[in-house]
């Protein structure tokens, strides 16, 4: 545990060392402190490290802050604590029903709506499970959802409900997938056995998008083997395009040989969220989260199938490369492979996979998915 004369006196040093105390549940007492007697970015600091402690003398700010300015958003979205959840979750439900009430006459401003699905992420105390609950049991609302004009000349034919999970063409069947999308994305960020349970209830209840956090929880918990013997057979039924949704929240990071700069991290299969949004000028909650996980090899070889045919779109894959080619079935399964496949079959089949697709599939110059596979899998 630190003392407050341990830290730097000043600066970046300081608030990066107020930053490490979030991390041990000892400090919340000088977190608590800090927040009354720092200013600028290492109160903000303070705030943002004390979110992550279950330490119950906080409970009045979070009750505070969610009723403010962005809603805490920028410091309560990336904490998981039920401290933070259970005082947040009452005003997020209040928020999202009003928001739906509203919405249901008249075009609807989402940036509060969004803020709070923000805050939602990663959290699982019983309040925010209800709020869970409420969205499901609204979820054609939602689907009908229109939303006001974010810019001029805007045609509100777009939704985002972060910076990096964003859609093109917001029909009904779309917008419908979006509480399902934010639980799966709290799996990710905290695969919390209640979040786990609250998954399998809610596809139990109502099916259809819900199998999407069901499959990404299976993905983070159970031996790769074991997901794909349970899953792979839906990829015969109309239900294969809610495990592409979730796929498309999978990555495998793989840099270049000879790759000089600074990495994030090694080569492997991560699931990976960029979550918040930013208005410029005024705010900027986003940031950035992954997991590692495995995935069955089985799984590309049946992705790879039929090239010639019809694929799904794929709107809510998460959105993390430039020139991508929106909705796109091939983007989707190109992030999911390393950069060198060691298997020459799948080599081979990926080779002939994507000198199909890229024949068949007519897109702009920019659009650098089919120049990606020629360069890993090409002769």
């Amino acid at each position: 545990m630190m003392t407050l004369e341990q830290l730097p006196p000043k600066g970046v040093k300081r608030e990066q060392a107020i930053l490490e105390l979030g991390k041990d549940e000892a400090n919340g007492e000088l977190l608590l402190q800090l927040v009354n007697t720092e200013k600028g970015k290492c109160k903000t600091a303070a705030q943002k490290a004390l979110a992550h402690l279950e330490y119950a003398p906080a409970a009045p700010l979070w009750a505070k802050l969610v009723k403010g300015k962005w809603m805490g958003s920028n410091i309560m979205s990336d904490a998981c604590s039920d401290c933070v959840s259970e005082q947040i979750a009452p005003v997020i439900l209040k928020t999202l029903s009003q928001l739906l009430d509203e919405g249901d006459t008249k075009p609807l401003e989402i940036e509060q709506l969004n803020f709070c699905f923000h805050l939602m992420l990663g959290k699982a105390s019983p309040k925010m499970l209800e709020v869970y609950r409420f969205l499901a049991e609204n979820i054609q609302r939602i689907a009908q959802l229109k939303r006001a004009p974010a810019y001029s000349r805007d045609d509100c034919t777009s939704w985002w409900i972060t910076d990096g999970l964003r859609i093109w063409d917001a029909t009904p069947k779309e917008k419908e997938k979006i509480p399902a999308v934010v639980l799966t994305a709290s799996l990710i960020r905290n695969p919390d056995e209640r979040l786990q349970a609250l998954a399998d209830e809610l596809n139990e209840r109502y099916g259809g998008s819900w199998l999407m956090p069901v499959f990404m929880k299976a993905i983070i918990t159970q031996p790769k083997e074991q997901v794909y013997e349970t899953y792979s057979p839906l990829l015969d039924t109309p239900q294969k395009g809610y495990l592409f949704h979730a796929l498309g929240m999978l990555h495998y990071r793989c840099y270049p040989e000879g790759w000089i700069y600074e990495r994030l991290g090694p080569d492997g299969m991560i699931a990976l969220i960029f979550w918040g949004d930013y208005s410029y000028g005024t705010y900027d909650t986003r940031f950035m989260f992954e997991r590692y996980v495995e995935l069955d090899e089985r799984w590309l070889f049946d992705l790879a199938k039929d090239p010639e045919g019809r694929k799904p779109t794929v709107t809510w894959q998460t959105y993390n490369r430039g020139g991508v080619l929106y909705g796109s079935y091939d983007e989707m399964f190109i992030s999911l492979l390393p950069r060198k496949v060691e298997n020459p079959e799948l080599k081979r089949i990926l080779r002939d996979y994507f000198r199909i697709r890229s024949e068949k599939v007519k897109v702009e110059e920019s659009i650098t998915v089919y120049k990606d596979a020629t360069e890993r899998f090409g002769d």
